[in-house]
């Protein structure tokens, strides 16, 4: 198995929307473990960047995990070669939120 060094090298630089229907995150990768996270929830923008886990299953499937500020804690598997994403997130109420979408990469610029 790839270490995660060498998967998070694969994604640096780029950034993919996770379109769940109403809600559509974007995450865009930066260097070492960064993962920028940008999105609306109703009134709420979401705009942070934190530490990601970052596990090479296969060619071009991943699977991604991050702890957010408010305490959610997400798990997904993003399959980039049929732009699939699978969600998993633990809330910080105890909420589970299992959702699964499509994945955009966004055009750099």
């Amino acid at each position: 198995m790839a270490s995660a060094h060498h998967a998070s090298e694969a994604l640096v630089g780029q950034a993919f929307d996770c379109d769940f229907g109403a809600f559509v995150p974007r995450l865009t990768f930066g260097p070492g473990r960064d993962l920028r996270i940008q999105a609306k929830l109703g009134d709420i923008d979401i705009d942070q960047v934190v530490k990601a886990e970052i596990e090479d299953l296969r060619p071009e499937v991943f699977l991604v995990s991050w702890v957010e500020d408010n305490g959610n804690f997400i798990v997904q598997v993003q399959d980039h070669a049929n732009r699939i994403v699978h969600n998993h997130a633990r809330l910080a109420d105890g909420q589970v939120f299992r959702a699964e979408g499509m994945l955009r990469r966004v055009p750099a610029g």
